[in-house]
């Protein structure tokens, strides 16, 4: 029913030591022989540049998942206090995310996926945070346009900047970025009113961050575990002309406390492109 691309957030796996190991050679051969096309890189700071040391081995991972039948889809860039563009002294995160940027073309990858904000944040700063973050985010979309690279915004929860569909908007009109919904994310309105309003304002968007979730906070669950309504979901996408990968962004568990396997995540992504989940 739905011929999107199947893919899957290398956040995904983690080891014994709650390390990252998503783009570890054996992980990637796991995820192409489990039948996903594409995968988003999504690691922390530390993980980028020493652990995989990106910025200097970008071409290497592109030719090694390429080798593979694997595409390296979209790039989500770091998130925490330190990298967060909604702060008035930015320079680092700004100067950090455009190497990424940068390594990112390097690796053909299409999209870069960015936080507007960390959080908290306070009732009393939202405006001042939010012209922070309009500020360093064009400054950052430059470096991405002229890198062939398309940054684009995610829809996030609680206090972050971009917790509603009009501030969304905004942030988007005001930036010139593109979009990325996060299925698992909208708590302050209905998920599909929100994509709606998105889709309706001409942000249909550029990727996706698939999930399921109890309504009450980000679960990160598989589509069906939660209160999500998925054909309806994926039948506003399709009637507004999604063109990306239908990708996956599970947690390790359930909400039950039950280990999510790379297995299971194959068969719900199947399962859900298929038209079978409501």
């Amino acid at each position: 029913m739905y011929n999107w691309k199947r893919g899957i957030s290398l956040s995904f796996f983690r080891n014994e030591k709650n390390e990252c190991t998503g783009a570890d050679p054996e992980v990637l051969r796991q995820v192409c022989e489990e039948g996903f096309q594409c995968v988003e890189l999504s690691f922390s700071h530390d993980d980028y540049f020493e652990r995989y040391h990106f910025t200097d081995t970008a071409e290497e991972l592109y030719h090694y998942c390429k080798s593979l039948g694997l595409e390296i889809w979209s790039i989500h860039l770091p998130f925490s206090e330190k990298w967060d563009l909604s702060r008035e002294n930015a320079e680092d995160a700004v100067r950090d995310f455009t190497l990424l940027i940068r390594a990112a073309a390097r690796a053909h990858i299409a999209v870069a996926v960015l936080h507007p904000s960390f959080e908290p944040v306070p009732a009393e700063e939202r405006e001042k945070r939010l012209s922070w973050a309009k500020k360093n985010i064009r400054l950052l979309n430059d470096e991405a346009k002229k890198s062939g690279v398309i940054l684009a915004l995610e829809n996030l929860p609680r206090t972050c900047l971009g917790n509603t569909s009009k501030e969304m908007a905004d942030l988007l009109d005001a930036t010139g970025t593109g979009f990325v919904f996060d299925t698992n994310h909208s708590l302050m309105e209905d998920n599909t009113s929100f994509l709606s309003y998105m889709i309706e304002r001409g942000y249909c968007p550029v990727s996706l961050h698939i999930s399921d979730y109890d309504l009450v906070d980000e679960r990160h669950d598989l589509p069906g575990y939660g209160k999500n309504g998925w054909r309806r979901l994926l039948g506003l996408l399709k009637k507004a002309g999604y063109q990306g990968p239908a990708l996956y962004e599970p947690a390790m568990y359930h909400m039950s406390g039950e280990r999510i396997a790379l297995e299971e995540v194959g068969q719900n992504i199947c399962e859900l492109l298929k038209g079978t989940i409501p």
